[in-house]
């Protein structure tokens, strides 16, 4: 007669799990999807009961798909008992985007950027629900930058004139929560500034339309962003160019400002005509 072979604690619940959702007719995917739908749509995040009350599951069932995806990488724990999607989340979907939507819209108007200002412009895409950013498509220019860009790759918007274009549009709630994490400068690890500072030069921001900094997230590098918008008004994106300060001439500033601007504002109209996702 053959040895048993111990069955561990994480085969046993796959098992029920299947045997479960086999009878109900209902499989595991179409409940993780679910499950993934109502994270990735919450202002913020959610309650077990909240999901079991949308989503019609019982909270026992919940706990193990939530569990299952915190292993996976997928959403993370927040305060008070809640759940929300996690960074790792955040970058896959901003991958599968290159493909549609804001993304395929936006890479003319990022190489017509690059071939008039003769510097790198990139797309940087707000993530809502970690209040982070990150460069998702890129249109290389006839002057190289001596740095390394990094794509897909969350960005705080405590630091750099992407970030700091994005946060000037959010609101005070927001800027609470960014302010709260502490982020340390990229360059230096110096802290950020307080709040009145901060506020005071997000307002800098608005009134001009656009932000400029020197130095904030990589030694000796530039960044330039305008905001783009999207359906509902609400900040979405930000058209930027990056180039070495060595490189940036006295009447460079009003020239480059002028055409992000402009070129954020028409993207920002293509941008506001696609349908709004509920």
């Amino acid at each position: 007669m053959a040895a048993s072979v111990p069955v561990t604690r994480r085969q046993r619940r796959v098992a029920a799990t299947e045997e479960t959702d086999g009878a109900a007719g209902v499989s595991v995917v179409s409940r993780v999807v679910g499950l993934l739908r109502s994270l990735a749509e919450a202002q913020g995040s959610v309650s077990i009961k909240d999901l079991s009350a949308e989503l019609g599951l019982a909270p026992s069932t919940l706990h193990r798909l939530l569990d299952q995806l915190i292993e996976a990488g997928l959403i993370e724990r927040a305060p008070h008992r809640r759940y929300r999607v996690s960074g790792e989340f955040s970058r896959i979907g901003a991958l599968a985007a290159r493909k549609v939507g804001v993304l395929r819209l936006a890479r003319p108007v990022l190489e017509e950027v690059a071939r008039e200002t003769a510097e790198t412009c990139m797309l940087g895409m707000l993530l809502p629900q970690t209040l982070t950013m990150m460069f998702v498509d890129k249109a290389p220019a006839a002057q190289p930058v001596p740095y390394e860009i990094h794509m897909h790759r969350n960005r705080s918007l405590l630091w750099g004139a992407t970030g700091l274009c994005m946060l000037a549009w959010l609101g005070p709630q927001e800027l609470g929560q960014v302010l709260a994490r502490g982020e340390p400068s990229p360059v230096d690890g110096n802290s950020p500034p307080d709040g009145a500072v901060l506020a005071e030069r997000l307002a800098r921001i608005r009134a001009r339309g656009y932000a400029i900094t020197r130095g904030e997230q990589t030694t000796g590098a530039l960044g330039m962003a305008a905001p783009v918008f999207g359906a509902r008004g609400q900040i979405v994106a930000d058209l930027c160019i990056t180039l070495p300060q060595t490189r940036f001439g006295v009447g460079d500033e009003p020239r480059f400002a002028r055409l992000l601007k402009e070129r954020a504002a028409q993207l920002s109209r293509v941008v506001g005509s696609l349908p709004v996702l509920r």
